[in-house]
């Protein structure tokens, strides 16, 4: 875990200085730094992301010049688009794909979406500059992670922290020859219900953010949801990340004015960062369900804090009555591991589980100021000759 985390950490402050001097985008803040990791849990990752980004890039081509999508949707088709392709792999050639691919496709396929659709916000002369840059800093991430991944580093970078470059399910391991002896980590949830479980929360989080303005992550409840099966410290160690990362946030905006991308870079690298002691202290076994959380936790501190002040207080109300209902239906379908929750689906679980999920709507109904319909407005409004003209 400890050489993933320093190879996206570098990655997503690289990202964030390139951005802040020079306005690239380098395929969206996460992806390239993230994308370098992947490739070095899995090679076949690099070959299929490329594909998928090209195939989102043309598809969201096309979708802009039949259609006027711009904006929130169009990132979100962007996403579908490239998510098509792993996610058919895994669903088309489940029973050929390793495990160590598997997780990596699924968590993964939101990444050429997100790539397409910040190329499609360059001005065309700009794009060559910006996916030059974006191989180049993939090329050396790349090649520093593969450097740390060596038997003689293994004692010191393998050994301290669950593995995940130093697996054996990793490429760069072993390729390397420094696989670090571990548990295979057993499968929580089958391919096709997963793929079910991601859109859900993908439309669990488009509901709330249209609903109430508030973000709770594209696929973070899902996320979660799936984790918690695993293993509850995984949560725990999502709670402590993003309380403190929201803090760090908070201050460094006010003291710096930083904003966007270049805030996002750096609350993800230091969620990141957080993760580490945190791990050691908590009994965290799954080392790339932890860079995951950890990494999800940084990015959803940063969306708490752009929260509008009035409705920031909502967010953990409206992330747990979506998680809550994700969790019920992927329990129902699959056994936990002995950490994960919940360990049996019971009535008593079900009833508190559902007025726990109300309650947190409630409290977001209560708070959220409701706007008029446009058809409202203009009925009462001078131009229609309605209300008071």
């Amino acid at each position: 875990m400890l050489v993933a985390v320093v190879v996206t950490v570098l990655g997503l402050l690289a990202v964030s200085l390139v951005t802040q001097l020079f306005g690239y985008r380098l395929a969206g803040t996460i992806s390239i730094p993230v994308l370098a990791v992947y490739t070095l849990k899995n090679a076949v990752t690099l070959p299929v992301s490329v594909l998928s980004a090209v195939i989102a890039f043309v598809g969201l081509s096309v979708l802009k010049d039949r259609t006027l999508v711009y904006g929130r949707d169009e990132l979100l088709a962007a996403i579908a688009i490239g998510a098509a392709v792993p996610l058919g792999i895994l669903l088309l050639f489940d029973q050929f794909v390793p495990g160590s691919l598997r997780a990596v496709l699924f968590i993964g396929s939101i990444l050429p979406g997100l790539a397409a659709y910040n190329y499609h916000q360059l001005k065309p002369e700009y794009r060559k500059w910006d996916l030059l840059v974006s191989v180049l800093l993939f090329c050396v991430l790349f090649g520093l992670g593969y450097l740390l991944v060596s038997p003689g580093l293994r004692p010191l970078l393998g050994d301290l922290f669950p593995p995940t470059l130093y697996a054996a399910t990793a490429d760069v391991a072993n390729w390397r020859d420094a696989v670090v002896a571990s548990e295979l980590q057993p499968v929580v949830l089958g391919r096709p219900v997963t793929v079910v479980l991601f859109g859900a929360a993908m439309v669990a989080s488009e509901v709330v953010r249209d609903r109430y303005d508030v973000r709770v992550g594209v696929i973070a409840v899902g996320l979660l949801a799936l984790y918690a099966l695993a293993s509850v410290w995984l949560l725990v160690l999502y709670a402590v990340v993003i309380v403190v990362t929201y803090a760090v946030v908070h201050l460094l905006h006010r003291r710096t004015l930083l904003y966007g991308r270049v805030l996002i870079g750096i609350a993800g690298a230091f969620a990141l960062l957080l993760a580490l002691p945190t791990v050691l202290a908590l009994p965290v076994q799954r080392g790339l369900s932890a860079y995951f959380v950890a990494l999800v936790a940084g990015i959803n501190a940063y969306n708490v804090h752009v929260t509008a002040s009035r409705y920031r207080r909502l967010v953990p109300f409206l992330q747990v009555a979506a998680f809550l209902p994700l969790l019920a239906a992927a329990r129902l379908v699959s056994r936990p591991l002995p950490r994960g929750i919940p360990q049996e689906l019971t009535p008593v679980v079900v009833v508190v589980g559902a007025l726990l999920t109300l309650a947190c709507l409630a409290v977001a109904e209560r708070a959220t100021v409701r706007r008029p319909s446009e058809e409202a407005v203009y009925r009462d409004s001078v131009l229609s000759g309605g209300g008071d003209a």
